[in-house]
């Protein structure tokens, strides 16, 4: 009996659903779960069900980092006739001069046919992040800017691919960019400014938010 207590305190303590909606899309019956995991992972997540059965997961919270830095991963999302818009913010700060990555923005947008199927149909990002041991690479300091060089373009190049497909999505710079960027900061306005608030005293000019 002691051990069954004990395993269901864990699971309790583990994974907690709440403020489950359910949502009519397109004459379709959907349910929107949030669950949150334990402290030591701290993060929320958005899980979406037809008929029981999980069709995705999205992040609406998540932090990590130690005395002296921390990543922050905020989501939110909104529905729009048939189509579901994800929106993610990333920010980081440090207070040793080091951890300032990942930083960004991601929209992406997901059509309910009639049938219930749930298809992805497009994903635009801009994110800023280390590629290998936590090395800044140099093509961020090329990103928004005019390439040059050969060797500019190409360290851009091979940048967009490998962040393409870690956080799955098409890259955008300039116009489209600051055109993202804006809908996803106002679309989290509330949960950045209580989240980074304190990040000007703690981290100073160190960290990107």
């Amino acid at each position: 009996m002691k051990m069954k207590l004990v395993s269901i305190l864990f699971l309790l303590n583990t994974a907690l659903f709440s403020q489950n909606k359910v949502k009519i899309i397109n004459g379709i019956e959907f349910e929107f779960k949030e669950r949150t995991v334990d402290d030591l992972e701290q993060a929320d997540y958005i899980e979406l069900y037809r008929n029981g059965k999980k069709i995705l997961t999205h992040t609406n919270f998540k932090t990590d980092g130690d005395c002296s830095s921390e990543n922050l991963e905020l989501g939110t999302y909104k529905i729009q006739g048939d189509k579901i818009y994800f929106y993610s913010y990333w920010a980081s700060g440090d207070r040793m001069q080091k951890n300032v990555y990942p930083y960004g923005f991601r929209k992406q947008v997901y059509k309910v046919k009639e049938n219930g199927e749930v298809t992805a149909t497009n994903s635009v990002l801009y994110i800023e992040s280390y590629v290998d041991s936590f090395n800044k690479p140099e093509a961020i300091n090329y990103l928004d800017k005019k390439k040059k060089t050969a060797t500019e373009i190409q360290k851009v190049k091979e940048y967009y691919s490998i962040i393409e497909k870690e956080y799955e999505g098409k890259f955008v710079v300039n116009k489209t960019k600051n055109k993202l960027e804006e809908e996803v900061r106002k679309m989290l306005k509330k949960e950045i400014k209580m989240n980074t608030k304190y990040w000007k005293e703690v981290y100073g000019a160190n960290c990107n938010k």
